[in-house]
């Protein structure tokens, strides 16, 4: 086996949140291969995985299909001598490493059955595929011949270029200014891209060069990422749009509340100019210096006149001097 490329593969499953459930599948699916060859392979990664990445990838072997189709290559009578040895090889790893674990049960009764030769339950292997019941590998000669020869790592640069571009493109918009729901050029790309995932996952399930298959795990944890990229914008934007949402709504209330609160000052402010008695009008005094009557018979008329002179009085006249009073009788 070739080290470097299992060390590529740990670590393709190490930095990514799905890479051992895919890897896992995978694996689980070559291990019930027809090529001796490729269940052997299969086997040799399952437990290099098992050891070199515990805390991603132990839990999946708790999965339950992973143990019926374990039951189904252990009660295979069709098993290859090499496939059989390397399978109580492996097992006896596993059941070193889960113990009596529960949630490992299946694999420690597969285990117990080996290593006790006890007979399979299930009378014979299980098909490896439920539904439908038809082998993947029973498929027309014919029928292969017609099909256009396919090109794995061609299809692997294709995805990775597919995946650096949409990657590139999400790079340089700003979600929270544009829709990139809306945008063409992202959803070309988006689609794109989903189109090539189905194809590698094709390629993956076939393919049973190692190198090739590497190839192909790296090039799909290349596109998984640009697709989580392309979620993380959509829910950044989703966020900003209900931040501002909830802005606009706080500050409609606190307009209301201070519209409520101007009415009320006013009109408290009016009652209270109301009850305020009115101030009296403000009484002009009489003018005391109002001129005298000209011809006031009684005034003397050679008498000075004190008061202030005006330039707009009416011009003096002069008086005859007063009647004086005669004796009639001696």
């Amino acid at each position: 086996m070739d080290w470097s490329l299992v060390f590529q593969i740990c670590d393709v499953v190490n930095n990514t949140e799905t890479g051992a459930k895919e890897a896992r599948k995978l694996l689980q699916k070559k291990m019930l291969a027809q090529n001796p060859q490729t269940q052997v392979l299969a086997l040799e990664l399952l437990d290099a995985l098992s050891e070199n990445c515990r805390d991603k990838f132990q839990s999946q072997f708790a999965a339950k299909s992973f143990g019926e189709d374990l039951d189904t290559l252990a009660s295979s009578k069709s098993n290859d001598n090499k496939v059989h040895g390397k399978m109580v090889q492996c097992l006896q790893n596993w059941a070193n490493q889960f113990g009596f674990d529960p949630s490992y049960a299946a694999v420690r009764r597969v285990h117990d059955n080996v290593m006790n030769g006890v007979p399979p339950s299930t009378g014979g292997r299980r098909n490896m595929f439920r539904a439908p019941p038809v082998p993947r590998q029973d498929k027309p000669i014919a029928r292969d011949l017609q099909q256009p020869p396919v090109d794995p790592l061609g299809d692997v640069e294709l995805a990775k270029n597919n995946a650096q571009l949409f990657s590139q493109t999400l790079s340089f918009t700003d979600p929270t200014q544009e829709d990139i729901t809306k945008n063409e050029l992202i959803q070309e790309f988006y689609t794109k891209c989903q189109t090539l995932q189905r194809v590698i996952s094709g390629h993956v399930q076939t393919c049973n060069d190692e190198n090739v298959i590497a190839a192909l795990l790296e090039a799909n944890t290349e596109l998984l990422a640009s697709f989580k990229a392309y979620d993380e914008m959509l829910e950044r934007r989703a966020f900003d749009e209900a931040t501002t949402n909830s802005r606009t709504l706080h500050h409609r209330g606190t307009e209301k509340e201070y519209y409520v609160g101007s009415n009320e000052s006013s009109g408290s402010s009016q009652g209270h100019n109301n009850n305020k008695s009115t101030p009296a009008p403000h009484l002009i005094p009489a003018d005391v210096s109002a001129q005298a009557d000209p011809f006031d018979p009684f005034g003397d008329a050679n008498e000075a006149n004190d008061g202030p002179s005006s330039s707009n009085a009416e011009p003096k006249v002069n008086l005859p001097p007063p009647l004086m009073p005669q004796k009639l009788h001696e």
